[in-house]
């Protein structure tokens, strides 16, 4: 299937494998919805991804999907990096990475720069109320706080840290009544990530240089310390996938 959907303000055009919608994607949404009808509160999802995965554009599209067939409750998708630290924040603080110091902005991406206690807090509000969400702008580069109404019964936390094996992270997957963790190949998603650089402008000597310097590290650590999820999905090169 092809279809258009809106990533982070962007038209984009995904194409999904019709087996994968059949025996994947579309029994996930309504297992989403059986949860609801189950419990009449809100669910919260957990998608969790290293980046350049495209867990952004799978979100997306498990919110189309969701509202296709009027059997099914809609969901709605909440990006995590709207809990990045603005950047003055990251200017004006440091951390210790191998022994050295190193400003936060250096870094930016890694789960060291998110605002782990508001978004614990925003997570915790979905239960009791519709909360306001915070949005990343990719014009302003930084995020905007109370962006988003949270309106629907069935909400999709998507990001790179929702999983992540570290103290007081490693408590997230309590906050969700489900969680999907996106695996696949560190060179894939080098190939991937270099490519959407390139595609922007950047050269191909300096897309990989940005990759090793930064990238890297985060899909390094998203793939090999992340809890468990509930369903492990396996991206293949072609798209598709894989349940593990």
């Amino acid at each position: 299937m092809k279809v258009n959907l809106n990533i982070s303000g962007f038209d984009t055009e995904a194409v999904f494998p019709d087996k994968d919608i059949k025996t994947i994607h579309k029994p996930l949404v309504e297992k989403f919805t059986r949860l609801y009808q189950e419990t009449q509160q809100r669910i919260v999802i957990f998608l969790s991804a290293p980046p350049g995965s495209g867990k952004s554009t799978l979100a997306a599209f498990w919110e189309y999907l969701s509202e296709q067939d009027e059997h099914l409750e809609p969901l709605q998708v909440l990006p995590f990096d709207g809990f990045h630290y603005p950047n003055d924040i990251l200017d004006s603080n440091t951390t210790e990475r191998n022994g050295e110091t190193i400003s936060l902005r250096s870094i930016k991406g890694s789960y060291e720069t998110f605002n782990l206690t508001e978004l614990i807090d925003k997570l915790k509000q979905l239960k009791v109320k519709d909360p306001k969400w915070p949005y990343y702008d990719r014009n302003l580069h930084d995020p905007v706080d109370d962006a988003i109404d949270v309106k629907r019964n069935i909400v999709v936390v998507e990001g790179n840290w929702l999983l992540l094996d570290e103290p007081v992270w490693q408590g997230l997957h309590k906050l969700a009544d489900f969680s999907v963790f996106l695996d696949t190949e560190a060179d894939f998603l080098q190939e991937r990530l270099v490519n959407r650089k390139i595609r922007g402008g950047t050269s191909p000597e300096d897309a990989l240089a940005f990759y090793h310097q930064s990238d890297a590290v985060n899909v390094e650590k998203v793939l090999n310390h992340s809890i468990k999820a509930d369903l492990n999905l396996f991206m293949n090169h072609d798209g598709s996938f894989d349940i593990q």
